[in-house]
Parts: structure tokens; C-alpha cells; sequence
């Protein structure tokens, strides 16, 4: 178990490398003198004050040496200034990712609630009116945009019903109602995808897992329903459940940008955005690099998970 863990460790600096290499090599491959992002539309700077801009950002040297004082600030913790606000990367991730990490728990709570049970159930009643609605809500989940359900969902909550409030953000501790309020809308938009994908996953987890050997040998001997369902059948399809629900948890992340943007919600996704939109560059290599990260560790987490759920990782 100690090697297994190690060694999955270990994978991790390779990536983080390589992504951090990859980021950095795509952004300086944009056309365009970065220099002209960093001055903005002023037009009577001269070729001297644009040399000295270049050598003060350190534009000036080759794009090795700059990798290299860009990796070495980010070992150290820092990731760097934003040419748009001139405030600290860090400082603004420490603010807007509870925001984005609120949004995604709950969009993943969301769906993982009501995806496993409904899948569970159309794997046991193959066949059957549940199981072909089931298979009908996803495709529908699996087709229709997050963008299109958020839309929706304004239309119908807060324009028609006004029961919630359309954009804004309310911290949690402020006024905690407020903010469910305010993150209701967004999290299921954003849950609607991952609700479908891990449906149509659990109940094909399940149909396999009922078509093993051992699970009519168990009922053969006359166990209950319920006792062959929670041994047998839901703990060896929990292993490809547990992949799904990791990586697209991850990939959730990924998927606020739109839905920060349409709700006005001051996270992750929303800032990457805007920093894409100005050619904030520091800003997009230091978030793409923190959210690369967090996906590493989050499939670290998965692989721990699966060395509980089948021993036979735990001697490898």
C-alpha cells in the first residue's frame, strides 16, 4: 500500500512539469508583442519606455531563462502580478476559489445524489418503464448545454417566479440562506452534464456487476436482496463509479467559466475569463497551472480510493 502510494506520488512532478512546460511554451505562442498587452492603447510610448517595460517583466530575455524564474517563483509560492489589476495571483485565487470549490461541491452533491439512486434503480428494473425514462433524462442531460439550462432556469426563477435572484454573489458566512439562494441556479446548471454521465455510468456498473458469477452464487444460497445488493453487487460497481465521479468532478472545474460568467459569480472560472478576454497571461499560466493541479491530486485521491476498494492495488 506504502509503495503503491509512493510511487503514484511520484507521477505527479513529471505532469506537473510537463503541463507547466505546455502552458507556458501555448501562451507565448500567441501572435502578438506581449509587450503591446502589458501597455495597453497608450500610443505615444516610445521604442525606449517599450524596451524598459520589456526588461522590467523580464520580456527581454529568452523564453528558457524566463520558464526557468517563472518555475522558480511558482516553487516558491509565487505565481506572480497581473498585468490588468496588478494584484497578486495568489490573492486574488485565495478569494475566488471558495467560490468556484463551493459551486463545484455542490454541483457534484447534486448530481450524485439523485444520478446513483436513479441508476441503481433502472439496473434492477432493466427493461422497465424507470429504466427507459432514466435512459431518456440522459440523453437529454447529456445533449442539452449547461449555457442553454442556465438560461432556462433565469427565465423560469427569477424573471417568471422571481424566486431567485439572477446574478450576484453572497459569501456564506455573511448571510448563509442568501448565498444558497444565490448558488442554487449555478450549481445545477452545472450538474445537469455530470447527473447524466454518472447515471448512464451506475446503472452499467450494476448490470455488470449482477451478471458476475458470484452474485448468483450468493443468491443462489438464498441471501436477502438487500445483503447481496450491498456486498456484492454495489461495492465491486462503486470502482468505475469511483472514476467518474472523480474525473468529472475535476472537470467541473473546468466548466465554471461559463457558468461564473452567466451568473456573475466572482470565482475561478469568471477570472480565467476575463484574463483570456485581456491577455493577462501571468494570469492564465498561473490559474491553468493551480486548476492542472488540483485535477492531478484529485485523480491522486481517486487512485487512494481505489487501493481501499480492491486490495489487490494495496500489493502492487
Amino acid at each position: 500500500m506504502g509503495r503503491y502510494l509512493i510511487r503514484r506520488m511520484l507521477l505527479l512532478i513529471p505532469v506537473l512539469f510537463g503541463v507547466s512546460l505546455l502552458v507556458f511554451a501555448l501562451i507565448h505562442a500567441i501572435p502578438g508583442d506581449i509587450t503591446n498587452f502589458v501597455i495597453g492603447t497608450d500610443t505615444r510610448i516610445s521604442e525606449e519606455q517599450r524596451e524598459l517595460v520589456k526588461k522590467s517583466y523580464g520580456l527581454d530575455q529568452p523564453l528558457p531563462v524566463q520558464y526557468a524564474k517563472w518555475m522558480g517563483h511558482v516553487l516558491q509560492g509565487d505565481l506572480g502580478t497581473s498585468f490588468r489589476t496588478r494584484r497578486d495571483i495568489w490573492d486574488e485565487l485565495s478569494l475566488r476559489l471558495p467560490v468556484t470549490a463551493q459551486l463545484a461541491v455542490m454541483a457534484a452533491a447534486f448530481a450524485i445524489l439523485l444520478a446513483i439512486p436513479i441508476g441503481v434503480l433502472a439496473a434492477i428494473k432493466r427493461n422497465s418503464r424507470i429504466d427507459y425514462a432514466a435512459t431518456i433524462g440522459t440523453l437529454i442531460g447529456i445533449s442539452l448545454p449547461n449555457f442553454l439550462l442556465a438560461t432556462i432556469l433565469v427565465l423560469i426563477f427569477s424573471y417568471h417566479l422571481k424566486w431567485l435572484p439572477p446574478i450576484g454573489y453572497v459569501p456564506f458566512r455573511e448571510d448563509p440562506v442568501g448565498n444558497l439562494k444565490v448558488m442554487l441556479m449555478p450549481s445545477v446548471s452545472l450538474a445537469l452534464p455530470l447527473t447524466a454521465v454518472l447515471m448512464r455510468y451506475t446503472r452499467s456498473a450494476v448490470l455488470e456487476a449482477l451478471s458476475h458469477d458470484h452474485v448468483r452464487v450468493a443468491r443462489a444460497k438464498g441471501l436477502a436482496g438487500r445483503t447481496v445488493m450491498s456486498r456484492h453487487v454495489l461495492r465491486n460497481a462503486s470502482i468505475p463509479i469511483i472514476t467518474v465521479v472523480g474525473i468529472q468532478f475535476a472537470t467541473l472545474l473546468g466548466g465554471t467559466v461559463i457558468i461564473e460568467t452567466i451568473f456573475g459569480l466572482p470565482g475561478i472560472g469568471r477570472y480565467i475569463y476575463e484574463s483570456i478576454s485581456t491577455r493577462d497571461y501571468p494570469v492564465v499560466q498561473g490559474v491553468t497551472l493551480v486548476m492542472a493541479t488540483i485535477f492531478v491530486l484529485i485523480s491522486l485521491v481517486v487512485d487512494i480510493l481505489y487501493a481501499f476498494m480492491d486490495p489487490r492495488l494495496r500489493h502492487r
